[in-house]
């Protein structure tokens, strides 16, 4: 028998021992959490998009005098591109991520990455959109009726006194606040568990090895 064979044999086994592995075998379940947040990112995108539909299609239903309409519409059209633009970073991600396992490491943390910078993106939009969102809300809230259009006429040409001017900006800043945290909570509520779900996983890897 060999022994100087038999030796290099086994030296080389300890070797591969020592070596971290790139597949992870308790992130078999990390395929769960990656098909959640896809599952929930196509469906948002589908309500977004529905609901842009209804923004656009709901004032033909109703009388509203010409400026809250033109108010309304010009508004809207914005908070549609700004919508627009988040939800093609989604697409981008649902591309990017279609064909992955959740069986490594390198993997697992990718998605993590990708899917942080996209929730940044969502989050961004989300401020813009909170302090837009007021005014297509106004406009239809007091277009339609004819005994506002006065008062809706003063609002958007800033015809108040300056007392009256700080005594709107507090609502105005109030609704958009609220717009912005149910936004924030929102995106929170469907997105950020899976991602604390998937670090765990990870930090449990690294104190295993």
């Amino acid at each position: 028998m060999n022994f100087d064979n038999l030796k290099q044999k086994m030296d080389a086994e300890n070797m591969d021992n020592t070596q971290i592995p790139t597949n992870i075998k308790d992130l078999k379940t990390s395929n769960m959490p990656i098909e959640k947040v896809r599952k929930r990112m196509i469906t948002e995108i589908i309500v977004q998009l529905v609901c842009i539909i209804l923004f656009f299609i709901f004032p033909s239903y109703i009388t509203m005098n010409p400026l809250a309409k033109g108010v309304y519409y010009i508004m809207m059209f914005v908070i549609a591109l700004i919508t627009f633009g988040y939800l093609s970073k989604m697409v981008w991600f649902l591309n990017k991520t279609s064909k992955l396992s959740g069986d490594s490491k390198e993997t697992v943390v990718g998605f993590i990455y990708d899917l942080k910078l996209t929730l940044e993106v969502y989050k961004t939009a989300g401020i813009a959109g909170s302090l837009l969102l007021p005014f297509p809300m106004i406009a239809l809230a007091m277009g339609h009726a004819t005994k506002h259009e006065t008062l809706f006429n003063n609002l958007i040409s800033l015809n108040f006194t300056p007392i009256q001017i700080l005594t709107i900006a507090p609502g105005y800043l109030v609704f958009a606040l609220i717009v912005y945290f149910v936004t924030q909570s929102w995106s929170n509520s469907l997105y950020v568990k899976p991602i604390k779900e998937l670090e765990k996983t990870l930090q449990e890897f690294e104190v295993e090895n």
